[in-house]
């Protein structure tokens, strides 16, 4: 669909933020001096770029950084903003981009009822609606992240308050979210819903749990949760398995996007929302704050980034939603172990009172709900806490996280047993060698601590797809340099863990130079298990689409490196970065002058890999 962008003295104070049909763009000169549009969404985890300058154009959430005149990401290899072509007539500015039409959903003429909403923990939210009750995401008792991370401010209540549970919700298995010791206590014969993910290996873990009516539902496809409810469960926009839900109670419309970001192709499916869930302060991870490469004054400046970003990607999901409310949640958790007090010192977060700040002069109500309290839909009241002052006090939250932790320290949460050998580490990660994940990683080196009484020293090598470790007598100049306790790794590789509950739960330390992200690196250790030899995923057909309805852009990102040389073979080379990228097949061959026959033949080439 073609779209007017303006007139072309626009193009006089360029790079530009401009927002078309509700997403936002970017308007810059390629270096001969044309015009090119990019898209504003970072391929990371769908925040918004931002930060523009001649030199750099920068998303703040995660610090990546494009070239103005390509695209290209300059600190992420491999990575590049969506480009479209602009064409100049009669001194304006136009663009062709590959939107469908928003699906608006279709609504009885009845009124909007809210259900009421509870926070129960970091990320956890129970739904009452009409007698049914949904509970998502649940963390309430115990930590999380290995130990590393303990709920506050406290829910207040026990598993066992909780009124009778209809229907869970799982977003993803990062711990804050599939929490075990939270999940163990509840009744095993309520139904379970989760996204199909990998090769359903988080439906195996809550099967394994006891859980014996676990539901896999494909992303894009409405699921009638009871005759009133409905779910629709997306894709993150994330290079991340995660998933945003989408739910329906009778008229009124809830998005739960969680800490997964934002998928901006929500708003072709569902149209408008009335309530937006996310997240609302910096990233849960331990970067900036446990990368050793950067001082304080750069640890500072990122976090300041990071959050300012945060609030404004907030604003956008808001704003493309037409949302009437936005619960801020999702990083109600701080780092309760004594050993994590360098990093709480140094870290920065949004308040709840800066986000309603940040809204207070918009056209969207903050629910500053913190865990423990709900809001009343149907009366617009909110429950509070009779004594919630107290947990925005410093000195009651480090004296209330140092009791928790002496507390549970008998439980053993943070593992501390190590008795893994050298030949334990090389064949663990000499176990990718051969697959995609360690291809892509390309050359790489990673000198990798085990810290322990004797700590163990090694060093983890890719080339050419293959993985070799080694060990070592003390750290080498590498890539990148990684040191974890050993309780922690081995926890990590006997159970078969994404990598990010020791990331995420701040008990690794890094750098690295040249300070390059190499997002394959990190994409491996996510999820080691699809690395294998034996892993074998799932299809799923998102949106139920053919590769005639898709963007060449969505193609690639869906068909990796196999669409890739399709493409190529095809004579559209450089898909990564080069004009485009946003078209659909037809339209791409078109604007590289390819012929009707190669066209075909290309369609049907790609058909055949069932994205």
């Amino acid at each position: 669909m073609e779209y007017k962008i303006g007139d072309a003295n626009i193009l006089e104070k360029l790079p530009v933020a401009i927002e078309i049909d509700g997403r936002p763009y970017i308007l810059s000169k390629k270096d001969n001096s044309l015009p090119i549009l990019f898209s504003a969404i970072c391929p990371h985890q769908s925040g918004i770029v931002s930060e523009l300058k001649k030199e750099v154009l920068r998303c703040p959430n995660h610090g990546w950084e494009y070239d103005p005149c390509n695209g290209k990401a300059t600190n992420v290899p491999d990575k590049c903003l969506q480009t479209f072509q602009v064409k100049i007539e009669n001194d304006e500015l136009y663009v062709n981009l590959p939107f469908n039409k928003t699906n608006k959903r279709i609504f009885d003429n009845g009124p909007k009822i809210p259900p009421k909403i509870t926070i129960v923990g970091a990320a956890g939210l129970l739904f009452e609606w009409n007698g049914f009750n949904i509970l998502s995401d649940p963390w309430i008792e115990g930590p999380c992240m290995l130990g590393g991370w303990t709920n506050y401010p406290p829910p207040g209540i026990k598993v066992g308050d909780l009124p009778k549970i209809d229907v869970i919700w799982i977003s993803h298995e990062h711990s804050d979210h599939y929490h075990e010791p939270t999940l163990s206590q509840l009744d095993k014969n309520i139904p379970v819903y989760v996204t199909k993910f990998d090769d359903g290996r988080l439906a195996k873990r809550i099967q394994k749990l006891g859980f014996t009516n676990v539901i896999q539902i494909k992303t894009g496809e409405p699921i009638k949760i009871t005759n009133e409810i409905e779910l629709i469960s997306f894709k993150s926009g994330s290079i991340w398995n995660d998933s945003i839900s989408y739910w329906k109670f009778g008229n009124f419309t809830i998005l739960n996007c969680n800490d997964a970001g934002f998928n901006w192709k929500i708003k072709d499916t569902v149209g408008e929302v009335d309530l937006v869930c996310q997240q609302f302060t910096g990233p849960t991870s331990s970067y900036p704050v446990a990368w050793n490469h950067l001082d304080n004054k750069q640890k500072n400046q990122i976090l300041i980034r990071q959050n300012n970003g945060m609030l404004k990607m907030m604003e956008n999901v808001a704003e493309v939603c037409n949302a009437k409310y936005i619960l801020p949640f999702a990083n109600f958790f701080e780092l309760g172990n004594p050993e994590h007090l360098k990093y709480m010192k140094i870290q920065r977060k949004n308040s709840l009172e800066a986000v309603v700040k940040f809204f207070k002069n918009k056209n969207v109500k903050v629910l500053d709900l913190i865990p423990g309290e709900s809001w009343d839909g149907i009366t617009g009241k909110m429950i509070r806490r009779p004594e919630r002052e107290k947990f925005f006090n410093e000195e009651f939250m480090f004296k209330y996280l140092h009791d928790t932790c002496e507390l549970e320290r008998e439980f053993g949460y943070k593992p501390t047993k190590f008795d893994m050998t050298h030949d334990d580490i090389k064949k663990y990660f000499e176990l990718f060698s051969g697959s995609k994940l360690a291809k892509d990683v390309g050359t790489y080196s990673v000198s990798f601590t085990i810290e322990n009484e004797k700590p163990l020293h090694g060093l983890i090598s890719f080339k050419d797809g293959n993985v070799n470790y080694e060990s070592i007598l003390e750290p080498k100049d590498a890539d990148m340099q990684m040191s974890c306790p050993g309780g922690i790794v081995q926890e990590v590789i006997k159970k078969d863990l994404s990598w990010d509950e020791a990331f995420n739960g701040f008990w690794c330390t890094f750098s690295r130079k040249p300070d390059v992200y190499n997002i394959h690196f990190w994409k491996l250790l996510y999820a080691p298990w699809r690395a294998r030899p034996d892993y074998v995923e799932q299809k799923d057909l998102e949106f139920s689409k053919t590769v005639t309805d898709m963007s060449i852009a969505d193609i690639i990102e869906k068909g990796g490196l196999t669409a890739t040389k399709i493409f190529e073979k095809y004579g559209l080379f450089c898909t990564g970065c080069q004009p485009g990228m946003g078209e659909s097949v037809e339209e791409g061959c078109k604007l590289h002058g390819i012929s009707d026959k190669k066209t075909r033949e290309l369609v049907d080439e790609l058909n055949l890999l069932e994205i």
